[in-house]
């Protein structure tokens, strides 16, 4: 395993060999070009935040400034600070982001570290969200039936109705006191087909779809024997 030192000598090194090869490319003298690349570069690994982890990025980095603005283009302490501050950020947000997500080689720019790194944060904390609403419904929920895609839960609290009512219209996935007012008069069972979500509401004989539209009972023709008895015994049939 190599050292600190012994991958930033190899970086510096493979970063040298790259000027050599520009100045070649442009008619340069290669000697003069190395010999301002051994000075130039040691300062732009100064605004690393890590003991050398970045050195390769901002090697590559070094050298899409050539692409953009010419070999012999200058680097500004203002400029390398944006640099420092996009690495700090990302060096800090790395463990939170997704395992594939995590290698620094994807992000070719400092907009690139600025502006993508949020959107995969927010994503990931949206996923971790959707597992812990559902580990909390699942908590407040009583499978009555499961056959495959046919169930029938008791919801036993405002996670359940948020979780077993995504995608509907269903007023008691909006906010809790609502949930609240209809769990008062009975719990709510909603019953899941292969074909939607449906939802009973305490006190109720009718049935509502997604939409949060009546729908008749006939809708769960062919549904397994089990299923249908629950839907009868929650209608008082």
């Amino acid at each position: 395993m190599p050292t600190n030192l012994n991958r930033a000598d190899f970086v510096l090194i493979d970063h040298l060999q790259a000027a050599w090869a520009r100045a070649g490319r442009e008619n340069l003298d290669p000697y003069l070009s190395v010999e301002r690349e051994k000075r130039v570069f040691p300062l732009i690994c100064q605004f690393d935040p890590t003991e050398g982890q970045y050195h390769s990025w901002l090697s590559h980095w070094r050298r899409r400034l050539w692409d953009q603005r010419g070999f012999r283009t200058s680097v500004d302490l203002m400029q390398l600070e944006d640099v420092r501050r996009a690495l700090a950020r990302f060096h800090d947000l790395k463990d939170r982001l997704p395992v594939e997500q995590r290698d620094i080689g994807q992000y070719r720019t400092v907009d690139d570290l600025r502006s993508i790194i949020p959107t995969r944060i927010a994503e990931s904390q949206r996923r971790k969200e959707r597992e812990s609403l559902k580990a909390e419904a699942y908590r407040q929920s009583e499978i009555l039936y499961r056959d495959g895609k046919w169930m029938v839960v008791r919801l036993k609290g405002f996670a359940a109705a948020r979780f077993w009512g995504l995608g509907t219209k269903w007023c008691t996935t909006s906010a809790e006191h609502i949930y609240l007012s209809y769990a008062g008069k009975g719990d709510l069972v909603v019953f899941l087909t292969p074909h939607g979500k449906y939802q009973l509401a305490p006190a109720s004989t009718m049935f509502r779809d997604e939409r949060d539209d009546p729908i008749d009972v006939r809708i769960f023709r062919g549904a397994p024997p089990a299923f249908m008895s629950l839907v009868g015994s929650h209608l008082g049939r």
